[in-house]
């Protein structure tokens, strides 16, 4: 499930990501295409104005090109418009030839693919392809030669082919060969670094979602366990309870008195019950991040001793040496319950696995602008690998899961779940003389 749920996130954010790259690069093409079209335009304006004439419309194109009524002058201009080549185009019925003594090109064939172009059905395109090179042309219809200057160089022979008064067709063709190429450049580059981008953000995708699906990974399994657990800790209180009321139903002719041992089992199993159903309930409230914390400032010291001391007599049943090392006056923003309880199940859980004739220690100092509260017991040090363990639900040393201690493993949990709540930080180290030291930080 898990994996469908990343696999469902990588596609959006994938799907997400395309989107707006591909507007984005759509856009920056757009504006580069539209900014050299303007600029095409604008040498195609330039040259309009300069013959104070207008481009003539489709229609009349195919017709001049076809059937040309009046003389016609090629004008070839290229990419950066310090080349111009003029040629003359002298049409009858039949013949139609190119005068002209510049080789550089060949108007003969770029007028015969311009003619060509126009004979074809549909729209007449404003570019031409001739040996590789586009060329944007227009066509102009002049009514007077007198925009042109009849002792130019460039005109040369052809100064005498056309009246000075009479209308000519003047042809515009420009090189956009190297506009065209730096706008296939542009979009190949743009679907490289799109396509790099895309593999990039993908993989990017791929390692973000794994990370952000940890803990949810995490909390799952957590659950799991938790369900698991629960489960077999409350089967056993059910089945104490099922197996004595079985007896009590099969002996209904024996006194009450007789069946006391049975009905003090079904109460410990109750009571068992209850205490689990308690304290999950409890570590269900600290965990909440609903629960909300009332801060005040609280004499610390006071708190932590009066657990110390409702615990001596616990020690003193089981042979433990009990100390303290409480500081007086420790003042402490927190919550004076909250505490209590966190000190109490650290003190709990300490005389609990600690066996007699071993220390416990309670301490409370304030160290590096920190009041810690730490409590260590000797005796028992717990094995290295499973001190990362040791504050999960239900998680304790002994693999059987007897119940000997009275405890279900959640008293750990239960504390870790505080500390989070108060915001501080909880921790195990055993040192070298085998001594178990937990510790909270409140900052």
């Amino acid at each position: 499930m898990l994996k469908k749920l990343r696999n469902k996130m990588l596609w959006f954010n994938m799907a997400l990501t395309s989107i707006i790259v591909l507007g984005a690069f759509t856009f920056i093409y757009i504006l580069n295409a539209t900014q050299i079209e303007n600029e095409i335009q604008s040498l195609i304006s330039q040259e309009a104005n300069s013959l104070g004439a207008a481009p003539l419309e489709e229609d009349e194109i195919r017709q001049s090109l076809i059937d040309p009524e009046y003389p016609m002058i090629l004008t070839v201009i290229n990419s950066t418009s310090d080349l111009r080549e003029i040629g003359l185009v002298v049409s009858d019925q039949v013949d139609v030839e190119i005068q002209s003594d510049d080789e550089v090109v060949d108007e003969s064939e770029l007028y015969a693919a311009l003619v060509d172009t126009a004979t074809k059905q549909g729209a007449v395109p404003n570019e031409v392809k001739l040996n590789d090179r586009y060329w944007r042309y227009s066509l102009f219809l002049v009514a007077s030669f007198s925009h042109y200057s009849i002792n130019n160089e460039s005109m040369g022979m052809y100064s005498t082919s056309i009246n000075s008064y009479e209308p000519y067709y003047q042809v515009m063709f420009f090189d956009v060969t190297d506009y065209k190429t730096s706008l296939r450049n542009l979009r190949n580059t743009l679907l490289l670094i799109g396509v790099l981008a895309l593999a990039s953000i993908y993989i990017a995708s791929f390692y973000v979602a794994n990370r952000a699906l940890r803990p949810v990974e995490l909390a799952w399994r957590k659950q799991k366990e938790f369900v698991s657990n629960a489960s077999h800790e409350l089967k056993t209180p059910l089945a104490i309870i099922q197996v004595n009321a079985e007896v009590l139903a099969g002996s209904p002719e024996e006194t009450l008195e007789s069946q006391m041992k049975w009905l003090e089992n079904i109460q410990l199993g109750s009571e068992r019950m209850d205490e689990l159903v308690n304290s999950l309930l409890l570590l269900t409230k600290f965990e909440s991040a609903e629960q909300e914390v009332v801060r005040s400032v609280i004499d610390a010291s006071q708190v932590v001793q009066s657990v110390y001391q409702s615990m001596e007599a616990i020690a003193l049943e089981k042979g433990i040496h009990y100390q303290e090392q409480i500081a007086k006056q420790v003042s402490l923003e927190s919550n004076e319950q909250a505490l209590r309880q966190l000190t109490m199940i650290l003190v709990d859980n300490a005389l609990k696995y600690t066996p007699a004739g071993e220390t416990v220690t309670v301490a409370l100092v304030e160290r590096q602008r920190k009041t810690v509260l730490q409590v260590s017991n000797s005796g028992c040090p717990i094995p290295e690998e499973t001190i990362p363990y040791v504050f999960d639900r239900f998680y304790r040393g002994d693999p059987s899961r007897n119940h000997q201690d009275g405890g279900y493993g959640l008293g750990l949990a239960i504390a870790k779940a505080i500390t989070e709540m108060l915001q501080a930080q909880i921790s195990l180290t055993v040192d070298q003389d085998g001594v178990n030291h937990f510790e909270v930080s409140f900052h």
